[in-house]
């Protein structure tokens, strides 16, 4: 067999093993992630949602999910058995307007951000009040009408959006007042629209800021570090921001209906 009719048919071998190949990747990567629960309409009742807001897992996998309109937390297995539900329309303990935010401490406990009512308040994982905190206002303590995101980090202190007050607060567990940083603008450390909130290995907070479309990294105590934007973000179109286990940041994008991952180009330093 002469060298032209081997190389034709290395090259042919090559072509169909190619095909294959693509033609079994791309199976692949459609099938990576398949439907695998669905659950929940609208409604009142056990199980149905009117406007879900926001979701958090705890340590052994249950899902609790604000219903917002309808004023209660649900309670879930992670593939959708309903396990209870606690809250109602009012100012009472364990009542709601409008609840938002939500996040699980490393002891299960819950924390909601109970935004018509500007208060946070605190269950244990079955429901039963434990304590709140918080009233309408600009001081320590106090929130906007539309207190947004809740936080818990490794340390189980507690860091919500004040969205209106264009700031970030941190307390402890129990609702003590530490820490706050942030107010209107568009220079560092200063917010337009306040929504999304998240932390990383190190426990640096990222921030999304929905009316300067940014991104901004602080320490725990608030000291700035760092703000980035893209020029393909939609305006006033950012929304969550969340990290996964190795601190990329990924944000959501709720003009272009996009989900954005950025990586560090230079490993950080832990911060103190």
């Amino acid at each position: 067999m002469n060298l032209n009719i081997k190389l034709l048919i290395f090259f042919c071998s090559l072509f169909s093993f190619l095909v294959l190949y693509g033609n079994r990747v791309g199976a692949e990567s459609q099938s990576d992630y398949i439907l695998d629960a669905r659950f929940g309409h609208g409604g009142k009742g056990v199980g149905e949602f009117s406007v879900p807001h926001s979701i958090a897992f705890d340590s052994l996998g249950n899902m609790y999910v604000t219903d917002n309109s309808n004023n209660r937390v649900q309670k879930f297995t992670s593939n959708g058995t309903f396990i209870t539900k606690w809250g109602s329309h009012g100012k009472g303990d364990g009542q709601f307007l409008g609840p938002e935010g939500i996040d699980v401490d490393s002891g299960g406990n819950i924390y909601v951000a109970d935004t018509g009512n500007s208060r946070i308040q605190k269950f244990t994982s079955n429901g039963t009040f434990i304590t709140k905190w918080g009233s309408y206002g600009k001081g320590d303590g106090q929130f906007s009408s539309h207190a947004h995101g809740v936080l818990v980090d490794s340390f189980d202190n507690v860091y919500i959006t004040d969205r209106f007050n264009n700031r970030v607060q941190k307390f402890t567990s129990n609702g003590t007042f530490i820490t706050k940083w942030g107010s209107n603008g568009t220079k560092d450390g200063q917010f337009g629209v306040l929504l999304g909130i998240d932390v990383d290995y190190y426990g640096n907070v990222y921030t999304i800021d929905q009316a300067n479309s940014l991104i901004q990294k602080f320490a725990n105590n608030g000291t700035f570090i760092i703000k980035w934007t893209n020029p393909e973000f939609g305006n006033w179109a950012l929304e969550d921001i969340e990290l996964d286990s190795s601190d990329n940041v990924y944000v959501t994008d709720r003009v272009k209906n996009e989900i954005f991952k950025f990586v560090q180009s230079i490993y950080p330093n832990p911060s103190n």
